[in-house]
């Protein structure tokens, strides 16, 4: 074998053993779903047999700092991203909200978690009949938030969170700005959807036109009973 040969033989191995090991180091979403499920069924077992969620030996304060800790001792990974925000889910629906949002104020503006944490906050705030937290963090993540997937993220729940408090105009600019920010990002397409469910599906506004066949065969449009009652029937089979 050639010097050069061995050399390059060298460095290949090198290169996949460090491989190999970053990838042990890191989270793996299974893994991060393996402890959510054993969280859960401990929090849940506790519970039923009369735990309160204020009691000092809940559950949830181990499992949430079991997931913290992947936080703490990882680079930016799905798993990672996915840890962190369910550490803060966990909290919330054993109503600390006050310890989430401690936790969610550990979390920088650049970091992607943000895709999944807003809405994890979003819930929180309809939980709790307040939005004043959550309107305050998510615009103060926005313009610091560093990839355009975090920006349509965060703009969607926004979006929906102004909804939530019956303000349209500031739900449509939310969600438009979410389709500006990535279109074709999950967060994107779904502000598409909600921007024209609020646009056009609202009460009081017009039924989208549409045309159908009957079952006898005839063609039928709905724009043919404008004026007249009119019943829609949703029903399916498997």
């Amino acid at each position: 074998m050639t010097a050069s040969r061995h050399t390059n033989y060298c460095l290949l191995a090198i290169f996949l053993a460090s491989g190999l090991a970053s990838a042990q180091q890191q989270p793996a979403t299974d893994e991060v779903d393996m402890l959510l499920r054993q969280a859960r069924e401990e929090i849940q077992k506790f519970e039923k047999a009369g735990g309160k969620k204020d009691d000092p030996n809940h559950p949830v304060e181990k499992w949430a700092t079991t997931l913290w800790a992947i936080r703490d001792k990882s680079q930016r990974t799905p798993g990672r991203d996915k840890a962190t925000a369910e550490a803060v889910h966990l909290l919330i629906h054993a109503g600390r909200f006050q310890e989430a949002q401690a936790r969610a104020d550990q979390i920088p503006p650049n970091d992607p978690a943000w895709q999944s944490l807003a809405q994890v906050l979003f819930e929180a705030a309809s939980l709790q009949k307040d939005f004043t937290y959550f309107f305050q963090k998510l615009q103060s993540v926005l313009p610091k938030a560093a990839d355009d997937k975090t920006r349509a993220a965060l703009q969607l729940t926004l979006g929906r969170g102004w909804r939530a408090q019956k303000d349209d105009q500031k739900a449509k600019v939310a969600f438009e700005a979410a389709i500006d920010a990535d279109r074709n990002s999950s967060s994107g397409r779904q502000a598409e959807t909600e921007l024209y469910e609020l646009l056009h599906l609202g009460p009081g506004q017009p039924a989208p036109r549409f045309s159908a066949t009957a079952v006898n065969g005839t063609r039928i449009s709905l724009a043919d009973y404008r004026g007249l009652p009119v019943v829609l029937v949703f029903w399916s089979t498997h």
